[in-house]
């Protein structure tokens, strides 16, 4: 009986998920999900909608959340953008030592 009462109070009253934490999850899962191969056109319409989704809560546009609640979206999507700009720029970096290493060395493995 124990176990059922638990279990009903779990299903009833689940353990509040933390915005914060659960912001950078999701932001996360946009950078993941973009790397799947094989669906990129439905990957990207769903990463689209969320991202819409998250910077429509930013600007205000997704109705009925209070301005502590923006700020805090504000600052996790902002450390995502950082996240993602640093990200493109070790690529590029990557990229063009790869680019060097194979123009200054003929046996360079592609």
């Amino acid at each position: 009986m124990n176990t059922e009462i638990v279990r009903v109070l779990e299903r009833e009253f689940p353990e509040p998920l933390p915005l914060d934490s659960r912001l950078k999850d999701l932001l996360g899962l946009f950078t993941a999900l973009r790397k799947v191969r094989g669906h990129e056109g439905a990957i990207n319409e769903l990463t689209d909608g969320l991202l819409e989704t998250v910077e429509g809560i930013v600007s205000g546009r997704v109705p009925d959340i209070d301005e502590e609640t923006q700020k805090r979206v504000r600052i996790c999507l902002d450390e995502w953008h950082l996240e993602q700009a640093e990200n493109e720029r070790n690529r590029q970096d990557a990229a063009e030592e790869r680019y060097l290493a194979r123009n200054n060395d003929p046996d360079f493995p592609d």
